[in-house]
């Protein structure tokens, strides 16, 4: 049984809930701070058209974290009750499953952006003023889908087994990085749009590779060495069943928000470039609901599969 886990579920529950919800609702506000930082340095270059193309860019690469949720959501859930069932061999082959269907559908998004990169700038609302800065955005940002599903997954995952910390550190790292590059490139190397992208891929795969020397050095109950991978024992079905339906509502999120800026198209690049700058500020309350539900979840899922329903009522 995972010692972490078990320790959060001896403690008083709010000082639990507390103690695990604060780190995933720092992650969360972390990711909208750096999608801010992106527009602000994309704002130093004082070009609208290469903001609005951030803007048009943003809701496509959020669709990658989302889908990365199906599998941190659902995983985290599935885990957390395996874990409080005993059953620590089952929650690594869960991990392990959410690992490498994160890479396995993440080229597979990626390849799919790149094929159909034209029909994406016309549905996002792309102008022939930012129809190139978009397309450059997009083009660099693809090659980042396996490590944005990883990353969103994984720092879901670890709270299962009471990692919070680590779980907050993987996004941290990777978003802190990205933020110092975007001064790097943008100011300093004047890349514009273009770095703000690289800065977004390589912040992306630092993250990632955070949360794979956390595995590599043994420190977690779990797993995400291929051969613990397979789809017996409805480990597929349990995921994706919890996962899909937990993440409808960020894969919504970007759909409204792609349709939006298609709307918004009609009234100039001007305007677009402002209403994705307001979205981002409105995001933040969500991003705190978001963080405090994915705090609590794992503390709950453990509760559920050691049948402590009074601790399940009181949480």
């Amino acid at each position: 049984m995972n010692q972490s886990l078990e320790k959060y579920n001896r403690m008083p529950v709010g000082q639990a809930v507390v103690k695990n919800a604060l780190p995933a609702v720092a992650a969360m506000l972390m990711v909208l701070i750096y999608n801010l930082a992106d527009t602000f340095f994309i704002g130093q270059t004082h070009d609208a058209y290469q903001v609005a193309a951030v803007s048009l860019a943003t809701p496509v690469f959020l669709m990658f974290m989302s889908l990365g949720s199906v599998f941190g959501i659902g995983g985290t859930s599935t885990i957390s009750r395996a874990f409080g069932e005993g059953r620590k061999a089952y929650a690594g082959k869960i991990s392990a499953f959410c690992m490498w269907s994160c890479v396995g559908i993440g080229i597979l998004i990626s390849g799919c952006l790149l094929l159909f990169m034209e029909p994406i700038l016309i549905l996002v609302g792309a102008s022939s003023e930012t129809w190139e800065f978009t397309k450059s955005y997009l083009t660099i940002v693809s090659f980042c889908g396996p490590f944005a599903l990883i990353s969103s997954c994984f720092s879901n995952v670890l709270r299962a087994e009471g990692q919070a910390g680590n779980a907050m550190n993987g996004q941290l790292i990777g978003n802190i990085t990205n933020m110092i590059l975007d001064a790097v490139f943008i100011i300093g190397f004047q890349w514009g749009i273009v770095g703000c992208a690289l800065a977004t891929l390589i912040g992306e795969t630092v993250g990632v590779l955070y949360y794979l020397i956390y595995f590599w050095r043994g420190k977690s109950s779990l797993s995400v060495n291929i051969r613990d991978f397979g789809l017996k024992n409805k480990v597929a079905s349990g995921v994706l069943a919890i996962g899909i339906p937990a993440a409808l509502g960020s894969i919504l999120m970007s759909v409204s928000q792609m349709v939006m800026n298609s709307q918004m198209t009609a009234y100039g690049d001007m305007a677009l470039a402002g209403i994705g700058v307001a979205m981002k500020v409105v995001m933040i309350t969500g991003m705190v609901s978001m963080g405090i539900g994915q705090g609590v979840q794992p503390l709950l899922g453990y509760c559920v599969g050691a049948n402590n329903w009074k601790r399940l009522s009181n949480t």
